[in-house]
């Protein structure tokens, strides 16, 4: 298996002002196109530091970003040229492309973006369609390939499955290893664990390939990811699809209702397909989530067939106003309740003429528990034509963990209200 090193640059990374969510997503790529990686690092924007980083480890692949802006602290192509041993050149082309994209936005290019154009001699240019800085890749002399992208999220993240995954996969003999991914919410790691290790453990007796087998666990509050990768053992075998195919059965048999999906796709994705499949309608009505799980559905590309619309009721005068809330149920059961969140519930179903509705109402604190209600208590509540079904959650965190989880938790409610009509079920979707 082919080595690589994620090199992530700039002052920014290691001060903490900026989250560094491009190593993860490059660590994520090299190993779903079978590199491993032996080492991840930040540098400074510093010419020594980075230089001593591309040329100091003997890796077939180093991935770079970040250090390819316009400004002085922008020196990743400098940097780069130094440890390949060859000078800076200015390439025509890229001169252009960044002239055209300040055209597009009706203004002249500045002088200090030419910068941008000057590329290490003999590269390979990796031009950006969504940005102003070119990406480039290089061979150096300890024969290292290293390719250089913005440190831009979205620019990155296009240029490497667009212009550096292409490149790798002509370069390196890549394997192809199958992956399977099981989705899952309401039961912790642990739990999750208990349950499937014996059934792997006992697949393994079955072929090389099996044995092999790498399982890890990715938990997200309040999701876990359960991923089965087929990596080679001994004599280079290694599970098939099919053989992989083959844990869906026990798995589901095993974790029951918590898995409610196989592969890449979100749960909000699948909400909505099972829905749009029925011919129904969705709607929502939030207290204490402020419209995030409005926000999740309507993040989907064409949610809008499905997908009616929201009432953030963050105030009791909303509740009643838009809902249809009664005082009564203000009065005697609090906003956090099961009176409430059903009423909640039938009232956005009513008042946006939707098919189904989902309502959430609780505590995200810091303030406002008491022993009875204590911070992290929610209300749901779904309804339709047939029934309103409700469930009180108590959950744990900060404002912002019990906000996210109780969205999730929303839509995870939808997702069983709709298995248990008969119009969704596990199945493997991506995208």
């Amino acid at each position: 298996m082919p080595t690589a090193q994620i090199l992530t640059i700039g002052d920014e990374l290691l001060s903490g002002d900026t989250v560094n969510t491009n190593l993860a997503y490059l660590g994520e790529r090299c190993r779903r196109l079978g590199f491993e990686v032996v080492r991840a690092l930040s540098v400074r924007d510093r010419i020594p530091e980075i230089v001593a980083a591309v040329g100091d480890v003997a890796v077939d692949l180093c991935l770079v970003s970040g250090g390819l802006g316009p400004t002085s602290d922008d020196l990743t192509a400098e940097a780069v040229a130094l440890a390949a041993g060859v000078p800076l050149v200015r390439d025509a082309a890229s001169e252009a492309a960044i002239a055209a994209m300040f055209a597009s936005f009706g203004r002249p290019m500045p002088d200090i973006n030419r910068k941008q154009a000057d590329l290490p001699a003999g590269c390979d240019v990796l031009p950006n369609p969504v940005g102003t800085a070119p990406g480039f890749a290089a061979s150096l002399p300890r024969g290292t390939y290293v390719a250089c992208m913005p440190g831009v999220p979205r620019e990155m993240k296009k240029m490497m499955a667009e212009q550096v995954e292409p490149r790798l996969r002509r370069r390196f003999a890549l394997p192809d290893i199958p992956r399977r991914v099981y989705r899952l919410i309401g039961r912790g790691e642990s739990a999750v664990a208990v349950e499937v290790e014996p059934i792997l453990a006992a697949a393994r007796a079955r072929s090389p390939g099996l044995a092999a087998v790498y399982l890890h666990y990715r938990a997200a509050t309040p999701q876990v990811l359960l991923i089965l990768e087929a990596l080679a053992g001994e004599g280079g075998a290694r599970a098939t699809e099919e053989e992989l195919r083959s844990f869906d059965a026990p798995f589901q048999a095993a974790l029951r209702s918590s898995l409610y999906g196989i592969g890449e796709a979100e749960l909000e994705v699948r909400v909505l397909a099972a829905c749009r499949r029925a011919g129904l309608t969705l709607a929502t009505a939030e207290s204490c989530t402020g419209g995030q799980v409005a926000a999740r559905l309507t993040a989907v590309a064409g949610a809008s067939d499905v997908f009616a619309g929201g009432v953030v009721a963050y105030a009791n005068s909303v509740k009643t106003g838009i809902l249809g809330v009664s005082e009564d149920s203000l009065a005697g059961h609090g906003a956090v309740s099961e009176p409430v969140a059903r009423e909640m519930a039938e009232g956005a179903r009513r008042a946006l003429g939707a098919d189904l509705a989902v309502a959430i109402t609780g505590i995200a604190g810091p303030g406002g528990g008491t022993p009875e209600k204590p911070v992290g208590t929610v209300d749901f509540a779904v309804a339709d034509a047939e029934t309103c079904t409700h469930k009180r959650v108590q959950l744990w965190g900060d404002r912002a963990l019990i906000q996210h989880t109780a969205g999730i938790v929303a839509l995870k409610l939808v997702w069983d209200r709709l298995v248990a009509r008969g119009l969704a079920q596990v199945e493997e979707l991506d995208g």
